[in-house]
């Protein structure tokens, strides 16, 4: 098949279109469609290069084809994973918001990066995504393992060549059938398991398959045909392109407008013989758009982690940073296809070696990526920039208390299910304990916020000798006072709520301790999201006093089997929430991020002032029921008329409300004085050692 510079225009378009959807989504809501058309460029022309090669035997062939593929992808990928690798090192503090991108950027080395996020909890249009700057990689992870399938189904089309006939419209029903197998599991995979069907390979066959498809029936048709209905589809084409690109979506997969664009980049690409004189083709070739074309797949591989840095430091709000994210990746994209894709891809001294060490040369270069990646990840505490990562003992509230304790006891950690998503249990055993353990154990139940105080159940494990038994369902309150569970709350909180009080009901004794923390506040802001956070609309929440008395029923019909058993109940007061995330606004390089804007502080007047109800139904019930008490962290984490998330420098907050390692520590003391000050909760006293 010969160059067809429209094919590059072709290229433009879809780059162009996926970066501007990137950029800013309801500019172009459908633009993430690009990548569509990408598949289908794909699937044409690797056809044409696979019908190039010559028939030799399967090894040969097989060998000669990943020879070329592996110069046209590696070097830039390596590239761009190690560069991302070094900036996400210095730049990216370790949190839930960045939790995939190690595992996302390693296993894109490995084409399997659409594996990892296929198997995460969230779709590609989850805010999570957006701030991984290896989540574009998936899309080449679908291609890459379509390249270890498809070069074996072709092989035996080009090895029919001159029987033709039979052999050759064999090869095509089967393409077909498996093309209409892929396209109807898509179908149903959009809607039962959205993830899958947006990156897996198995749901994103048939728009490879289409452009395959497109090869065989361009190369078998008479040219005069072809140019005839190449012509007529050219401008329906572009509509078809366009109108899933102005109107689709822009947070979910829309299977309808993904065949609209299939079917558009068909009719673009016409077949193996199309006149690049005709209509549309011939704005494809000019000069500007085959330039990007020609340029389009670095601009693909560095658009994306170009965006996310600068998301993640000074923010891509603006038109401003807009305009300098698009330059900046311009400029990369412009210096890898000179400096490393067009050099390594063409370079004479490779290409006088024979095809296996071609092969093996790109492969090592892709381990020795991925081994300077891990490198980087591993140290990141000593190269990073972020206080975030080079201070984590006072960040990080996930391990055991941070800072000294009186360990009378060593703690084993036994977890049943995944906390993150489906929510989950967890065991803090005590054993080879210096002194007699009290027949006690510490039950609690609550959300996330529930598990960022582990370490101070660790610590209260560890000093005292009690069991610790923990329920945790983060984004899922349990009794959050400002609504009624059943109703209010989405029916998988209330479910796995049901199936741990009953067990907690079945296990615990008089004499054991039910502990509720959780966020019962209107939050100002998310990890990701703080736009318009301020407190005066849930203050004027003109519903909520009816909601808060239907809740303390509920409420207190839940608590009062625990109340019978003569538990005691302890509530957790609300501590206080911020508009900004604390760990994306404490280094310089970050504090002028648009997401940090609200500063770090707060009134703690206006924080009594949202707290008020939650603390008075707190409060009532405590009246209502025995064994009911409160323990407020808030005297402690802001003892001044202004709360802040920093204390000498300090974080007492990871984010805009979950309390850090070191607010942990402070909490510690008064955490255990209340439970010490419960009936029957003081330790028994270490026997006398000889």
């Amino acid at each position: 098949m010969k160059y067809r510079p429209d094919i590059d225009g072709m290229r433009a378009l879809a780059v162009l279109s996926v970066m501007l959807y990137h950029l800013q989504g309801r500019w172009l809501p459908g633009g993430y469609l690009g990548v569509d058309v990408f598949f289908v460029i794909s699937g044409f022309v690797v056809s044409g290069s696979l019908a190039a090669t010559p028939p030799a035997g399967l090894r040969a062939y097989l060998a000669a084809f990943y020879a070329r593929r592996l110069a046209r992808i590696i070097p830039a990928l390596v590239a761009m994973l190690v560069a991302t690798a070094v900036l996400s090192a210095l730049f990216v503090p370790r949190s839930w918001l960045s939790s995939q991108s190690e595992r996302t950027g390693f296993a894109a080395f490995f084409g399997l990066s659409n594996w990892v996020l296929q198997r995460s909890s969230e779709n590609y249009f989850a805010p999570r995504a957006e701030f991984n700057p290896y989540t574009h990689t998936w899309s080449l992870g679908v291609e890459e393992q379509f390249y270890l399938l498809f070069p074996l189904l072709f092989y035996f089309r080009v090895r029919a060549r001159p029987a033709a006939g039979r052999a050759q419209a064999f090869w095509a029903a089967l393409v077909a059938v498996l093309g209409a197998v892929s396209f109807a599991g898509c179908l149903w995979a959009t809607t039962h398991q959205p993830a899958a069907a947006f990156y897996s390979v198995g749901y994103r066959f048939w728009e490879l398959a289409a452009g395959a498809m497109l090869f065989q029936w361009g190369a078998r048709a008479p040219r005069a045909a072809a140019g005839r209905w190449t012509a007529a589809g050219g401008w329906l084409g572009l509509a078809l392109l366009a109108a899933p690109m102005l109107l689709a979506a822009p947070d979910r997969y829309p299977i309808a407008w993904a065949v609209s664009a299939v079917a558009g980049a068909l009719l673009l690409l016409g077949g193996v013989d199309a006149e690049p004189a005709v209509c549309v083709r011939r704005l494809l070739a000019g000069a500007v758009p085959v330039w990007i074309g020609k340029r389009s797949y670095a601009l693909y591989l560095w658009h994306w982690p170009t965006y996310v840095l600068m998301r993640w430091t000074v923010g891509i709000e603006t038109p401003a940073l807009q305009l300098a994210a698009l330059a900046a990746s311009a400029a990369l994209a412009a210096g890898s296809y000179r400096w490393v894709e067009r050099p390594l891809r063409h370079a004479p001294w490779l290409e006088r070696r024979r095809t296996w060490q071609r092969i093996a040369f790109f492969l090592a270069l892709v381990l020795l990526g991925w081994a300077l990646a891990r490198g980087l990840f591993l140290h990141r505490a000593q190269v990073s920039l972020s206080t975030v990562n080079r201070n984590g003992i006072d960040w990080f509230p996930d391990q055991g208390m941070p800072y000294a304790v009186q360990r009378a006891c060593a703690v084993q950690r036994d977890s049943q299910g995944e906390i993150e998503g489906a929510g989950g249990q967890l065991h803090l055993a005590p054993g080879n304990c210096t002194m007699v353990r009290p027949a006690q154990t510490l039950y609690v139940l609550g959300d996330s916020h529930a598990e960022a105080y582990l370490p101070m159940y660790d610590a209260l494990a560890a000093e005292t000798g009690r069991d610790v038994r923990l329920y945790l369902k983060p984004g899922c309150a349990y009794l959050p006072l400002s609504h009624p569970m059943a109703g209010g709350t989405d029916d998988g909180c209330l479910a796995f709520w049901n199936r741990a009080t009953a067990e907690v009901r079945r296990a615990a004794r008089a004499g054991d301790i039910l502990f509720l923390p959780s966020l019962r506040l209107p939050r100002f802001c998310g990890q990701w999201n703080c736009a318009g956070a301020d407190g005066a609309g849930a203050a004027r929440d003109v519903g909520l006093s009816e909601r808060i008395a239907a809740a303390r029923t509920e409420a207190a019909a839940l608590l009062a089997p625990f109340a019978a058993l003569r538990m005691a109940i302890v509530f957790e007061a609300p501590k206080p929430i911020f508009r900004s995330p604390t760990f994306r606004c404490a280094d310089w390089f970050d504090r002028g991020n648009p997401a940090c804007a609200a500063g770090t502080e707060l009134p703690r007047a206006l924080l009594e002032q949202l707290r008020a109800p939650i603390v008075q139904a707190q409060a009532a019930l405590a009246q209502q029921l025995p064994g009911v008490s409160l323990w407020d962290p808030l005297p402690i984490l802001c003892p001044t008329p202004t709360c802040g998330q920093f204390r000498a420098g300090r974080p007492l907050f990871y984010d805009a409300d979950h309390v850090s390692g070191y607010g942990d520590a402070l909490l510690y003391p008064s955490f255990r004085a209340a439970m010490d000050a419960l009936p029957s909760a003081a330790p028994v006293p270490a026997p006398a050692r000889p």
